[in-house]
């Protein structure tokens, strides 16, 4: 037996209980509000019976007759659930006004009456504690309503107190009038249940779902486009359907690596998530040409940064940074450049202007030794007056080491928040010059730009 099941059988014994002894006490005293709430714990054993079951049939894997898993059945537990509070709901209405109208004497109450429902409202309490934490566990809906139904009875149950302190005072209109507000209370939760349900029925889920999972797929390397997203969810899981486009250039083992990238990324987004990935080869338009270029360089397995395309009429220009192995000779960078140039020619026409600009790959690890202080404090003297000069502020952690071929120096600076990205790089760029001028020593400086504090 699984712990849903175990979780609903034990709910189940106490629920039958607790209705018969309210029950008993109800037609003793004549109370219709105690009467109403003890048919409530009863439509709850029901539901609870109900639940039982439905998880049973909930836990059984995909088969050929339900190839998204049974999980519905829990969605159909709830359903009936919430339309048996709302039957009766009506049904303690209208014999709530019957008595009301009639003038029906108020009941006996007593002692015995108070301690069933103290008794009753702290083991709900502990029911549905115990239900809420299995249904988060085991993502169950039908273990969800089954707690909203026992929270329901601690409520409805302080309403029947209110009214047993209401008629000991001498409102002899208290029973049916607390009767009612039960029935009015039911009814809201079995129309919240029914509206909730029937959007699981229904599939329906909530677009910002959609809204992230595309802007997320987009976003990876090769997806061009998303022609259909469909999030479906059974039970606790979601079943996600999608086609896209990738470029119509890539290889198989590209496209397979994109598929596995998307179905990774939504893993990452909604846990247990199972996704069914559909590419489609797509011509890439005039828009997609950066991704081109880059589809030509990873062929040619060369790193590229900083891509501009430009228009020359009814020509195209593109310019990058190729990125080669620092200690590469001249001549034998000039052929990777010109390799990277037939490429992407080959990709996007012979007729494209192409130029490269050659920077030094430094290796992943580089060895390097700590500076002495005053060495940093130097060049952490000569950004600041740089900075002072360039409209950059609070220049701050400074580091510098000895790396093979000279001095790597990096620092953090700030800008104000609503500058743009390009200024922001042409004033630090401005800083970094200015230190390179008055150290020569080094080699490589990176600046890492801050939003400036308030």
């Amino acid at each position: 037996m699984t712990r849903k099941e175990r979780v609903a059988l034990v709910s189940l014994i106490a629920s039958l209980g607790l209705t018969a002894a309210k029950l008993a006490i109800g037609l003793m005293i004549g109370s219709l509000a105690l009467i109403t709430d003890a048919l409530h714990s009863g439509t709850d054993a029901i539901a609870t019976l109900v639940t039982f079951l439905a998880v049973r049939f909930a836990d059984r894997p995909a088969d050929d007759d339900h190839p998204y898993g049974h999980g519905k059945f829990e969605d159909l537990a709830a359903l009936g659930e919430g339309t048996l509070l709302l039957v009766l709901a009506g049904g303690v209405a209208m014999e709530a006004w019957n008595r009301f109208a009639v003038a029906t004497p108020p009941p006996s109450v007593n002692a015995v009456a108070f301690a069933v429902l103290g008794v009753e409202i702290v083991i709900n309490l502990w029911r549905a504690r115990a239900l809420h934490k299995a249904a988060v566990e085991t993502g169950s809906r039908a273990l969800a309503a089954d707690a909203m139904h026992f929270l329901s009875d601690v409520a409805s149950s302080a309403i029947v107190i209110v009214g047993f302190v209401a008629t000991i005072y001498g409102a002899d209109w208290a029973d049916p009038v607390t009767a009612a507000a039960i029935a009015v209370f039911i009814g809201w939760l079995g129309l919240r249940m029914i509206r909730r349900t029937a959007d699981e029925l229904t599939d329906r889920v909530s677009p910002t779902i959609a809204r992230t999972l595309r802007r997320l797929l987009l976003d990876l390397p090769g997806v061009v486009a998303i022609d259909q997203l469909r999030v479906r969810t059974v039970g606790p899981q979601h079943f996600i359907d999608i086609s896209a486009g990738v470029p119509r250039t890539f290889s198989l083992d590209e496209t397979a690596t994109v598929k596995r990238a998307m179905a990774a990324a939504i893993s990452a987004e909604i846990a247990g998530a199972e996704a069914t990935v559909s590419l489609t080869p797509m011509t890439i338009d005039d828009e997609s040409l950066r991704a081109r270029v880059f589809l030509a360089a990873s062929r040619e397995r060369i790193p590229v940064h900083h891509i501009t395309i430009q228009h020359l009429g009814d020509r195209l220009a593109v310019s990058l940074d190729c990125e080669v192995d620092g200690a590469m000779p001249l001549g034998q960078a000039h052929e990777v450049a010109s390799r990277l140039e037939a490429a992407i020619r080959a990709e996007i026409g012979a007729e494209i202007e192409v130029e490269t600009h050659l920077e030094p790959l430094y290796p992943d690890l580089i060895p390097g030794a700590r500076l002495p202080d005053d060495r940093v404090a130097a060049y952490a003297a000569v950004l600041r007056e740089a900075a002072e000069k360039h409209g950059v502020c609070d220049v701050h952690n400074v580091r510098a080491r000895e790396i093979d071929d000279g001095v790597f120096v990096a620092f953090h600076c700030r800008f104000p928040s609503s500058l743009a990205a390009a200024e922001v790089h042409r004033r630090a760029d401005a800083v970094e010059r200015m230190a390179r001028i008055a150290f020569p020593e080094i080699r490589r400086i990176v600046s890492h730009p801050e939003p400036a504090r308030d």
